[in-house]
């Protein structure tokens, strides 16, 4: 069933990074094992509506059911997971020192990029059903996932032993940019075949990069969902200004 598949092939892809990043002398195994289960987990809740029609009890054009599973998935999780307080999540509105001029500007950046690329590349004008959906599903359980428990299990192993600017961070924030950009441009068919879009993988890879890197500066979810809702809002509404 190619529902699980797909994610096992996230992971054999991942997996000389998840080797060759340098670690924690303290690091623990279960970690790297509670990132993989959940990686699959999350990736087969949100496709199962799409699969399986009949598990779709909101049955609109959007994937509702699908990120609702996601969103029920990271609350169990949250609840039941005590090795690591919500904070470290990023479920805190306190931003870490010397970090809300680096959010904001990077903040600032993102906006004008994307209103450049909704003027001159594209825009469109979506559904308010689109619109909705992009507002309170995709833009804030998908950083809970990736930024939120799967970057926080990989920061628990690895060191920062990286940085760009005054931002250190470690081969976490690098797994899941790629991670990000693979759920956006590989496909695995119905019988198997792989198939890879680079143009999304690479845009939503880099997208989900300076994400990473926002939270890791700040150590909030909060600019990552901003930063998402932006990304994903404008060029879905500069169609009706444009």
């Amino acid at each position: 069933m190619n529902i699980l598949i797909e994610p096992l092939v996230y992971l054999v892809l991942l997996l000389p990074l998840l080797i060759i990043g340098k670690k924690k002398d303290t690091w623990k195994k279960h970690y790297l094992i509670a990132f993989a289960f959940y990686l699959i987990l999350d990736n087969v809740v949100t496709t199962l509506p799409i699969k399986f029609e009949y598990l779709d009890f909101i049955d609109l054009k959007m994937n509702w059911t699908g990120k609702i599973f996601s969103y029920s998935l990271a609350t169990i999780f949250l609840i039941s997971y005590k090795r690591i307080p919500l904070k470290e999540f990023g479920f805190t509105l306190i931003q870490k020192d010397n970090s809300k001029n680096f959010a904001i500007r990077t903040t600032i950046i993102i906006t004008i990029l994307m209103i450049g690329y909704c003027f001159f590349i594209a825009s469109y004008k979506s559904s308010i059903e689109n619109i909705l959906f992009q507002l309170t599903m995709p833009s804030i359980i998908e950083e809970i996932a990736v930024r939120g428990i799967l970057l926080t299990l990989l920061s628990m192993v690895f060191i920062n032993n990286l940085r760009i600017g005054k931002t250190y961070f470690g081969m976490g924030v690098i797994i899941t940019a790629i991670l990000f950009g693979l759920w956006h441009g590989l496909n695995v068919s119905d019988n198997f075949s792989i198939t890879m879009n680079w143009i999304p993988f690479v845009y939503t890879g880099v997208i989900g990069f300076v994400f990473g890197l926002v939270k890791e500066r700040t150590g909030s979810l909060v600019y990552p969902i901003l930063l998402h809702l932006i990304v994903n809002i404008l060029p879905n509404t500069m169609g009706y200004v444009f």
